[in-house]
């Protein structure tokens, strides 16, 4: 069965939740008594290698979703607005086949340059190309 990327992403984003439940479940572990596992020589093993005590109370937990992508920060290909609405040469996917996401499209692979001007700054080095979207 397929998975689509919001189900991933929402599915995973539950690892917090996992995590509590296991505090939740085995709270000696945390207070120092014995895991009720054995080391190599039949030792309880215990947990109590803390340097200080904890103090966290309460846990925030930000899923933001959205925000620009890497391609509209840092990839800047000044040749695609050359080329802007061509379709993509086959050379470039190498006989890969086409994603689920890409398959219905009935226009084909058109190239689509970036819609945020990008400006270089320099880095004592090569520069760099940056996007107006991170303007400072």
């Amino acid at each position: 069965m397929l998975m689509t990327r919001r189900t991933l992403f929402g599915r995973s984003s539950l690892g917090l939740g996992t995590a509590a439940l296991a505090q939740l479940l085995q709270p000696e572990m945390s207070r120092g008594e014995s895991a009720g596992i054995a080391d190599a020589h039949g030792e309880p093993v215990r947990t109590d290698g803390l340097h200080h005590a904890p103090e966290a109370r309460h846990v925030i937990y930000l899923f933001m979703s959205g925000g620009p992508s890497q391609l509209d920060l840092w990839d800047y290909k000044p040749k695609l607005k050359d080329l802007f609405n061509q379709q993509l040469p086959d050379h470039v996917r190498s006989g890969q086949r086409v994603t689920g996401m890409t398959s219905h499209q009935k226009n084909g692979l058109p190239l689509c340059p970036s819609r945020y001007r990008f400006r270089k700054y320099d880095n004592h080095q090569d520069g760099v190309w940056v996007s107006e979207l991170l303007p400072h």
